[in-house]
């Protein structure tokens, strides 16, 4: 039995966890075979499954699978390049457990870890050419693949698993200067970039979080409810795998094993883990924090929850979106500044400043240029200068917890944004200052349109009241935006596409990036499509979709001469390429088995410059899958019905009727 279960008295038992956990926090020594092997039946992990209960994995469960890993990798062919230390292996998996299990399977034989940021089949055949290979998808509760001479990929394995903690079956040289991973970052260009991290870079950076930020509390331990880490961003980045997965592993601390990508997702697993005496860390972003439910439906979220802190990183996020975090969860919201690069750098808690103070063992230097030092860093001895301008801050009275008053600073935007536009430099921070600055702007960011000569395109949130509804709205604001710059700028300067929305669009990581910017212009070049401006899901059977008619769309022509407008056939074209993208348990709907439209109506007209919602949901019923939609603007409900999918194969395919024609480019309005 493991010592959780020993006879001992509690508060024997939690300080024998305790002393161990801080013995066993290092990645290089292999920390969680030190956990497995102290209290092999204590939970890891927790596996999610869609409708079933949160289940516990335990340690001794965790490393049976990264054991079964490590026979997937001697079962390859000899000559194979990947069995050998030092061999490189791609490694995207879409849960966090997936991700844990083949990362300790590779770290333990001495392999570096590559991990995309994305699993685009042109991002994994570019690193391809530079690794020894990918390693496949894990199931869903961590097993590999079948494969001849394996372990089972069945949880029947499980009970064998957890009989003992497993011996380690390979040993590393506990070398801190030995590389650990690499990550891809893109960021808003789209140029990718290859980071390297080692394994003392990474030590140093969670020996700083678990000073600053407990996990584990003086009341837990292996045999009572503790903290369990949720995480509603990617593993595939530096700061979704630094807190959200390798502190919980390297602590002792279980982690759930899906991504609560969904606000419902979220709720769902807080309730159930309160429920069960556990309190909760939330690791997510902007992004991610501004999709909370609103003041109406915050029980949803919060209820009888017990959050112990929200981390939130990628951006800085909005004031107003950091105080309706911590109503919504009850829970501080603390903010890390930092970069794949440099590793965290600062944090704040706006609750308390708006302010950033720098992390325990890092320096910073604000002349000539804003510039951080510290181990996180590849050259922990050499300044790296940052993106962003910055500005000391005069001494503030210290912080709840806090004896002395840090140095703080402030970000004042970042300072390498300048683009050449007809041979004239156009500082693009500067077009958003003054734009900022204008009422109904609470945000925007400007951009270079490389495929129109150069030209400006411009994204700005405002609130949703304030967003232009229909042609001539949607001009008198951008001609507005546009004199407000002409007394500073020359014409050049003057964004030419503008895009309205009610926030940026941006990833997990709270980053803006290329794919979005290509979602937002793709109208440009395909005159097929409608104005994309954003879109909001409750889970992966529910999406709508925030969207604007083109003047340039080429359906308008010949509907008609007096009045263009969007055919109906159209909408139902949109309708069905959202529900396309719709899946309910993991099932989508197959267009060869379209059976039929029901209960279709157009109600209003939908007009150029109309700025519309449509909402698709994916519902099974005793005929099948049925799409249920609706596409509405502020004049009201223009089109609903349904499209019905069922089991058999039909012979009029839903693509024939909603064919598109050819298309004939037409200008732009702007």
């Amino acid at each position: 039995m493991s010592d959780a279960r020993q006879p001992a008295s509690r508060a024997t038992a939690r300080s024998t966890e305790q002393d161990a956990a801080q013995r066993a926090t290092s990645l290089i020594r292999q920390g969680w075979r030190q956990l497995a092997r102290l209290a092999p039946a204590a939970p890891a992990c927790w596996l999610a499954s869609p409708g079933q209960p949160l289940r516990p994995l335990s340690r001794a469960e965790l490393m049976a699978r990264v054991d079964a890993w490590h026979q997937w990798l001697d079962n390859l062919p000899a000559a194979h390049a990947g069995r050998r230390p030092g061999a490189r292996w791609v490694l995207f998996q879409p849960t966090a457990l997936g991700a844990c299990v083949q990362l300790l399977a590779l770290w333990e034989r001495g392999m570096l870890a590559v991990l995309p940021g994305d699993d685009r089949p042109e991002t994994l055949a570019r690193l391809a050419e530079s690794s020894d290979g990918k390693l496949p998808e894990t199931s869903a509760a961590g097993w590999p693949p079948e494969q001849p001479g394996t372990l089972s990929s069945t949880d029947s394995t499980d009970s064998a698993g957890s009989s003992a903690a497993p011996n380690t079956p390979f040993e590393i040289t506990p070398d801190g200067a030995r590389l650990a991973l690499e990550l891809c970052t893109s960021g808003s260009t789209g140029e990718p970039l290859r980071i390297a991290k080692r394994f003392d870079q990474l030590e140093a950076e969670l020996a700083v979080h678990r000073t600053l930020w407990p996990l584990a509390s003086d009341t837990d331990s292996a045999s009572e409810p503790g903290t369990v880490s949720l995480s509603q961003v990617s593993h595939q980045h530096i700061y979704g795998l630094l807190v959200s997965l390798l502190r919980p592993l390297s602590e002792g601390v279980p982690f759930l094993s899906e991504t609560c990508h969904y606000p419902e997702q979220l709720a769902a697993a807080i309730a159930q883990l309160s429920g069960l005496g556990h309190r909760c860390q939330l690791v997510s972003s902007p992004a991610q924090l501004a999709r909370l439910p609103q003041a109406s439906d915050e029980s949803r979220v919060a209820g009888q929850a017990q959050v112990l802190r929200v981390f939130s990183s990628g951006a800085p996020l909005p004031a107003e979106a950091a105080r309706h975090a911590e109503n919504c969860l009850q829970a501080p919201v603390i903010e890390i500044y930092g970069s794949t690069e440099t590793g965290g750098i600062a944090r704040r808690r706006q609750h308390e400043t708006p302010h950033w103070t720098p992390l325990p063992e890092v320096e910073l230097r604000f002349s000539p240029a804003f510039a951080v030092r510290s181990p996180f860093l590849e050259q922990s001895d050499q300044w790296w200068q940052q993106a962003d301008n910055a500005a000391p801050v005069a001494a503030e009275p210290p912080a709840q917890g806090e004896q002395h008053a840090a140095p703080r600073f402030q970000l004042l935007g970042r300072s390498d944004r300048l683009v050449k536009l007809a041979g004239k430099r156009v500082s693009l921070s500067a077009v958003e200052r003054c734009l900022n600055e204008q009422e109904e702007v609470l945000e925007v960011r400007c951009l270079p349109m490389p495929t129109r000569d150069h030209r400006l395109g411009a994204v700005v949130v405002m609130e949703e009241s304030a967003l232009p509804q229909d042609h001539a709205s949607r001009r008198d604001l951008i001609a507005r935006l546009r004199r407000a710059l002409m007394p500073g700028f020359e014409r050049i300067a003057l964004p030419r596409y503008w895009r309205f929305v009610t926030r940026l669009p941006l990833n997990a990581q709270g980053k803006f990036t290329a794919d979005s910017i290509a979602r937002l212009f793709a109208d440009l070049d395909d005159h097929r499509l409608p104005r994309w401006l954003g879109e909001s899901s409750s889970g992966p059977q529910q999406l709508t979709l925030e969207a604007e008619v083109p003047d340039s769309l080429c359906y308008l022509e010949g509907h008609f001469a007096a009045q263009p407008l969007v055919p109906g056939v159209v909408m139902l074209k949109w309708a069905r390429d959202l529900g396309r993208r719709l899946r309910l348990a993991g099932v989508g709907v197959q267009e060869s088995r379209f059976q039929r439209l029901e209960r279709i109506k157009f109600s209003n007209l939908l007009l150029p410059g109309m700025r519309f919602t449509l909402a698709a949901t994916l519902v099974a019923d005793s005929h099948g899958l049925r799409v249920d939609f609706r596409l509405e603007s502020r004049a009201g409900l223009h089109a609903s019905g349904r499209l019905r999918y069922g089991a058999e194969t039909d012979n009029t395919p839903l693509s024939s009727p909603l064919s598109s024609p050819p298309t004939t480019p037409t200008p732009e309005a702007s």
